[in-house]
């Protein structure tokens, strides 16, 4: 007969750093997902919010939208409104940054 019993310890002790480290990325990457999505929507609604109301009442409502979270940028390019909203997401990697850019006629 013999004795595995051991054996099944190291595998788990080899194995489980990888799979911590494959779902820190996997969460590092939905978080990111999700800052991008909310860096666009903030974007696009300074961007809106501007073109009815004017840069400062957009710049307001995009800072708003993020949660005071992103940096946006409103300029005005003739006559389109331009939004650009950078988000630093906390990411196991540095320097994760999600930019989005809105425009609006």
């Amino acid at each position: 007969m013999r004795r595995d019993g051991g054996s099944v310890t190291v595998e788990l002790a080899l194995a489980l750093p990888a799979v911590a480290v494959l779902l820190a990325l996997a969460l590092g990457a939905l978080r990111w997902t999700l800052d991008a999505a909310v860096a666009q929507e903030a974007a696009a609604t300074a961007a809106r919010v501007a073109l009815v109301e004017g840069d400062e009442a957009g710049a307001v409502a995009g800072e708003r939208f993020s949660g005071g979270r992103a940096a946006l940028t409103l300029t005005r390019d003739g006559d389109w409104w331009v939004a650009v909203a950078v988000m630093d997401a906390p990411a196991p990697w540095p320097d994760a940054r999600a930019t989005a850019r809105a425009l609006q006629p």
